[in-house]
């Protein structure tokens, strides 16, 4: 249980939350209100834009997350799932947004992450502050030419862009035995033709033909499939998502 006093202006309730929980993301913090973990003077407060007055106690009552946001269990199931060697490895996380990928690869021994996102200012603290990470901020993949040092290891949680676009980039900041794992979402690799209203891919004869064109056009890159899975957790909007693993093929 959390527990403070407020002495400030009124505020949102999320926003006063967010800022005494730095380490936690905007999404996890909402979540906590929506689901009636967050009491105001005793009582629950289940709108994240409500009002708090300055003189208000606010408690959380909920277990603190494993990772900083939902996507850290996406990559967990990964790479338990499929064999993904994390343990002292140098590693590119693109599509960093919060860090829940970095969180994981962290917590599974990576000794250094370098986290790319076309945003700015999403990354939460916890990550911010870790000196394993180096964040590349405001850079699309795409057009990525160089790291620090080649890595061993890529993770991908991309959103509006299709994973084959981004390989050139990908490979060129590999070492010649990496690994890939990615998460395919059906909603931006689909044609537009087969995507739904609201943005849900839902016919699995859908999600398998994006599987399918995904798995070889990676490996037209010089990679081999070691398998995929569904995500444990669906997309924002509901979308069922995959995760697949690649290893780089020798030349």
């Amino acid at each position: 249980m959390f527990c403070f006093l407020l002495f400030c202006r009124k505020k949102r309730l999320d926003e006063i939350c967010l800022e005494k929980y730095q380490q936690y993301s905007r999404s996890i913090i909402q979540s906590w209100i929506l689901q009636g973990k967050v009491h105001v003077n005793g009582k629950v407060v289940n709108k994240a834009g409500t009002p708090v007055s300055e003189k208000a106690v606010v408690e959380i009552i909920a277990e603190v997350p494993k990772y900083v946001c939902r996507a850290g269990h996406k990559l967990e199931a990964a790479i338990e799932q499929l064999g993904v060697n994390v343990a002292g490895k140098v590693a590119l996380d693109s599509g960093l947004s919060t860090g829940g990928f970095t969180d994981c690869l962290l917590q599974y021994g990576a000794s250094h992450v370098y986290g790319v996102d076309v945003g700015y200012g999403q990354v939460a603290e916890k990550i911010r502050r870790d000196d394993r990470v180096s964040i590349i901020e405001r850079t699309n993949l795409r057009y990525l030419t160089e790291l620090p040092q080649n890595v061993d290891l890529v993770t991908l949680d991309l959103s509006f862009i299709s994973i084959l676009l981004v390989m050139p980039a990908v490979v060129n900041v590999m070492k010649e035995d990496a690994a890939l794992v990615t998460l395919v979402k059906p909603q931006f690799e689909a044609r537009r033709s087969q995507v739904g209203k609201g943005g849900i891919v839902k016919d699995p004869s859908i999600h398998q033909e994006v599987l399918d064109r995904i798995i070889k056009g990676v490996e037209d890159f010089g990679f081999c499939s070691k398998g995929w899975i569904e995500s444990p957790l669906k997309g924002a909007e509901g979308n069922t998502e995959f995760l697949v693993h690649f290893t780089r093929t020798p030349k």
